[in-house]
């Protein structure tokens, strides 16, 4: 019988937070995750870690005591691939900051986008590497580990082979698989089961089987264009049938939501076993998605065991 062990939260706090009986502190945000039946929340530190130690400390303990998993997401304007100085060592002085936050919160997970190319991929992901062997180098992880994230622009550092190789070369990294993304970058890439597969064995064969302990997915609907990424989808928005026309002019392709769907991802999730966290980071509703897939995770994980209950018989 398999162990429901995934983990299901949000990046930030949602509206609903805000409307909660726990919104006169943000160091409540886990105590309200568990009322709701949640498991794991992403610190968004986007323009600086700027977390007073105090509130590090309350986070900790309601995080320990509701049973929350904590990571912490750096500032976006990280750039760990820049061919300026100025650039790298402030990204590796952020990197710092996160990490020291993450010794005090006792998350494990840090997680940030590679950044920009300024001149060509191939150089750019060897200064990434380059960069955080310094920075892991220089710095006592404690059992730390960096996220490199998939980025949602094209242009940008972060496609999954450009994360695959820092992580082949950093022994504290491993891959923040920002599944939304990585559809936009590669223009609707995930839309079934066997996309998803694509992704994870690409994962196992590089990284090895280890690399299922770390899995770190971001899942919500995105809309992208020409160049990525353009926005955040909630998991019922709907394609407008412009776009529609657009998106399925050679198919016969009914769907009017937009993708990627959680569907297939936690199909494939539940019959290899593998135990992610999944952050979700639907637009204004991170918790409904959240809990959707969770509540979706479950009937799966109960359905699985009731065929291996009848198939000992």
């Amino acid at each position: 019988m398999k162990d429901e062990s995934a983990l299901f939260g949000v990046a930030g706090n949602p509206p609903h937070f805000w409307e909660s009986e726990f919104r006169s502190d943000r160091a409540n945000a886990p105590e309200w995750l568990n009322s709701i039946g949640l498991d794991a929340l992403e610190i968004q530190c986007t323009y600086g870690v700027r977390m007073p130690q105090d509130r590090a400390i309350a986070f900790r303990a309601n995080a320990e005591q509701h049973k929350i998993q904590l990571s912490v997401h750096a500032p976006y304007y990280i750039g760990i691939g820049s061919s300026k100085k100025e650039t790298i060592q402030r990204s590796i002085d952020e990197l710092r900051k996160a990490l020291d936050l993450s010794h005090q919160l006792g998350s494990k997970r840090i997680i940030f986008h590679p950044g920009s190319i300024e001149g060509d991929r191939e150089s750019a992901r060897k200064k990434a590497v380059e960069t955080l062997k310094r920075f892991e180098d220089e710095n006592n992880m404690n059992g730390v580990s960096l996220f490199p994230e998939i980025a949602g622009k094209i242009g940008a550092l972060g496609s999954l082979e450009d994360v695959i190789t820092i992580c082949e070369n950093v022994a504290c990294a491993w891959p923040c698989l920002d599944l939304a993304h990585l559809h936009a970058r590669e223009h609707g890439s995930l839309r079934d089961k066997k996309d998803f597969q694509n992704v994870f064995q690409q994962i196992e064969s590089r990284l090895g089987t280890e690399a299922y302990g770390y899995l770190h997915l971001h899942m919500y609907p995105v809309e992208w264009g020409d160049g990525g990424e353009i926005t955040h989808k909630a998991f019922h928005d709907k394609i407008p049938i412009t776009r529609q026309l657009s998106l399925f002019r050679d198919s016969q392709n009914e769907d009017t939501l937009f993708r990627p769907r959680y569907e297939p991802l936690l199909e494939l999730v539940v019959e290899q076993d593998l135990k992610p966290t999944i952050i979700c980071e639907a637009k204004d509703s991170q918790d409904v998605g959240a809990r959707e897939m969770k509540n979706y995770y479950s009937y799966l994980v109960r359905q699985e065991s009731e065929l291996e209950i009848l198939g000992s018989k």
